[in-house]
């Protein structure tokens, strides 16, 4: 993806938030010691769904079901989730919130959003910023169940583990700043500063 110059050829600015965005599903997937192999797949999306109504509108963060019952999973007490959700800056919080809005759609038994993807940015949003409202896209054919937290991370690592651990150095350059870069990619504030040197910073 990136020449031995450090070039990143034909990478448009959607693309490049859209990394980082992945990048930071990712490392909160890894906070949890999720394995890549927990259920990830048995959900499936009918033909279409995502795309097929592109209706947007705006939701609090605090007004959205997450992820699916039945699974508990308290992030407020969860000591590795808590020291990383309280090393993001606010701004990239809502950042990430506009660069992978919750894909959300309907409960027709409780009238509630759920969340369908982009799941755990969203919940890091949630988490930090529960009263912010947020764009959210509207899916109008949702698959029958909502993935539970353990299912969302396990997809992201079965899909992105792989993209995200070879370009370290994109995610590097994709971040505002060396301790954003050491964040995300657990490494120290050093590295990812040296890293920054040695290649330039990509803008968002």
């Amino acid at each position: 993806m990136i020449s031995a110059r450090g070039e990143l050829p034909r990478i448009s600015l959607t693309q490049r938030r859209a990394v980082l965005a992945v990048a930071y599903q990712v490392r909160i997937a890894r906070l949890h010691g999720v394995d890549p192999r927990d259920g990830a797949f048995r959900t499936r999306w009918p033909k279409g769904s995502v795309r097929s109504e592109r209706r947007r509108i705006s939701i609090r963060l605090n007004g959205l079901d997450l992820f699916a019952p039945g699974e508990s999973v308290d992030l407020a007490v969860h000591e590795a989730f808590d020291r990383f959700a309280a090393a993001v800056s606010a701004e990239r919080v809502k950042d990430l919130v506009q660069w992978a809005p919750p894909v959300v759609a309907r409960d027709t038994r409780t009238g509630r959003l759920r969340v369908h993807a982009n799941q755990l940015t969203t919940a890091l949003a949630r988490y930090r910023l529960p009263h912010l409202e947020v764009p959210a896209v509207v899916c109008g054919n949702p698959p029958k169940r909502q993935l539970t937290f353990t299912q969302a991370a396990a997809l992201m690592l079965n899909v992105f583990g792989d993209f995200i651990d070879g370009n370290l150095d994109l995610i590097c350059r994709l971040c505002g700043t060396a301790m954003e870069g050491g964040l995300l990619i657990e490494k120290s504030v050093n590295t990812a500063a040296m890293i920054r040197q040695r290649f330039p910073a990509l803008e968002l």
